[in-house]
């Protein structure tokens, strides 16, 4: 799956086969906050993004603030990872 924008490009592949049967995610996961990466996403309504997240297998926790133009909070993805929704304050 390629991710892309004008300015950036996210490749995401498979992990192999080998390597993914030492991976163990539990349930619910246990959120992980040490990763390489953090992303963010801008979402039209962080409230609506909250009411959806549990049917796609993730959570967006509770604790807002601010930013410079934004209304920002953490979720958890399936695999435990955690990244920024975002909202407008415009």
């Amino acid at each position: 799956m390629v991710l892309r924008s004008a300015d950036i490009q996210l490749t995401i592949h498979a992990i192999p086969a080998a390597i993914a049967e030492s991976i163990s995610i539990s349930i619910p996961p246990e959120k992980r906050e040490d990763a390489a990466l953090k992303f963010f996403f801008t979402v039209p309504s962080i409230p609506e993004a909250a009411a959806k997240a549990p049917a796609l297998g993730g959570e967006v926790l509770p604790e807002q603030w601010h930013g410079p133009g934004f209304l920002v909070c953490n979720a958890v993805d399936p695999e435990g990872n955690i990244f920024q929704v975002r909202e407008s304050a415009a």
